[in-house]
């Protein structure tokens, strides 16, 4: 019987463009080599990033990842237009809310995100849909990151249930199968329909009634 259903954030409840960062951190760059925005998604985000990995296992801190940002990329930016460019990346996507309203009646509904501290403390301001889950599980605080199978320990054990009591939704493979790797129900993100349709099969039995 399923009790909990534990979704992801990015990509799933809302989605996001790196590019927009890049784009707007290259006006602002010193260097003309990161006046490229593609430069600067390079380096930030499509090579495995070791600074990305460490500010949103909570290693280091806000201050110090703007630090490294702007002087990595030569940026004559200030923290608060810098904070922006950061966080105005989001779009909720269509018809999630009403999923989450929907199942939410019925089950515990967690999110598990690997994300960092400006970011989620942003949508949890902008986007209404964030504060209707039961908990969160956020890789900051928690000081591990997805696909790690000790993330998804954690969300069992706030919950108490067992995996196989358990749905966990991710738009990306390698945290399906780190799910999957301790026996939770998973399956990836390609639409809320899809998504939609496969809860209502998933859980029909798990209904009250």
């Amino acid at each position: 019987m399923i009790k909990l259903i534990i979704f992801d954030l990015g990509k799933v409840i809302l989605d996001f463009s790196h590019r927009d960062i890049a784009r707007g951190l290259a006006v602002f760059s010193t260097l003309a080599k990161y006046q490229d925005p593609a430069k600067i998604m390079d380096h930030m985000f499509n090579n495995g990033s070791k600074i990305i990995n460490l500010y949103e296992e909570g290693r280091i801190t806000t201050d110090d990842f703007f630090i490294y940002i702007k002087e990595s990329f030569g940026l004559n930016i200030s923290f608060p237009r810098f904070k922006k460019i950061w966080n105005e990346i989001f779009k909720e996507n269509d018809g999630i809310d009403m999923l989450i309203e929907r199942f939410k009646k019925d089950f515990m509904l967690f999110l598990l995100s690997n994300t960092n501290e400006l970011h989620f403390e942003y949508v949890k301001e902008e986007y209404p849909v964030i504060n209707k889950f039961d908990r969160w599980v956020l890789s900051y605080e928690a000081g591990i990151r997805k696909p790690e199978p000790e993330i998804f320990q954690i969300a069992l054990n706030k919950a108490g249930v067992k995996p196989n009591e358990t749905i966990f939704i991710d738009d990306i493979r390698e945290n399906v199968e780190g799910a999957e790797s301790i026996g939770i129900n998973s399956v990836e993100f390609k639409s809320v329909n899809q998504i939609t349709t496969y809860l209502e099969e998933k859980t029909y039995e798990s209904r009250p009634g």
